[in-house]
């Protein structure tokens, strides 16, 4: 999971500049145009990053849901395997035991 970096600091128009930008005060409108113009672009970059880890949360948490879900089917199913086959027994058991009394009563009658 890539980390997502939120900085709540509200800055100037210095701190949304690219990297290895120089920071000068602009001496003319195009300078200043150039300055607006790479700060828009870096928080539009910025912004789609933002975007793009959320989505990537939001999928990686989404297969998260499924596993997890999948892993509950497959516990009460287990568990609905093992009831029955404790019920098996205990009917076995309890013929087992009743043939067993049977026997038992067979062999002192004769």
């Amino acid at each position: 999971m890539s980390n997502l970096k939120v900085d709540n600091k509200f800055g100037s128009i210095w701190d949304e500049l690219p990297n290895k930008t120089e920071k000068k005060v602009p001496e003319n409108q195009a300078e200043a145009m150039d300055l607006y113009e790479a700060a828009k672009s870096s928080v539009h970059s910025s912004l789609m990053k933002t975007w793009d880890s959320h989505n990537d949360m939001l999928k990686k948490s989404s297969e998260l849901r499924k596993i997890s879900e999948r892993k509950k089917i497959i516990e009460r199913q287990n568990q609905e395997r093992i009831d029955n086959n404790r019920e098996r027994f205990i009917e076995a058991a309890e013929k087992n035991e009743k043939i067993r009394k049977e026997n038992i009563i067979r062999r002192q009658n004769s």
